[in-house]
């Protein structure tokens, strides 16, 4: 991947991170893959907008208010345990633990949470 054609004059500090990002798993004792998980969720939002191309409006406003009462649940329970896990806030969602960090990163990225540490697993 030529790195000046995606990124401009960023090229080095992209390299610079990915050069990070590989080192990780080594740093979180194996098994996470920056760049695997990256690829998944490109899949991930291809298939969505591929899907939501088909989807009738009808359909778009029903997903639309399920995403804003998953968002209220995992709220809700965040607000209960600040400790929580997205492997238990899966489990009591029935939903899947890579939905869930898809859910906690849109939270974030609207601003409805804050990240007030992080832990090696």
């Amino acid at each position: 991947m030529d790195t000046n054609k995606c990124c401009g004059d960023h090229g080095k500090d992209f390299k610079d991170m990915a050069g990070k990002m590989e080192g990780m798993p080594k740093m979180m004792g194996g098994g996470f893959n920056p760049m695997d998980m990256c690829k998944q969720m490109t899949e991930s939002i291809t298939t969505t907008a591929r899907m939501a191309g088909f989807a009738t409006p009808e359909v778009q406003v029903i997903f639309e208010d399920w995403v804003l009462e998953v968002e209220k649940e995992i709220i809700g329970l965040i607000t209960q345990d600040a400790d929580i896990t997205p492997s238990k806030i899966a489990d009591h969602l029935k939903i899947s633990e890579d939905s869930v960090l898809y859910f906690i990163s849109k939270l974030i990225r609207d601003k409805k949470i804050v990240v007030t540490g992080l832990a090696l697993k």
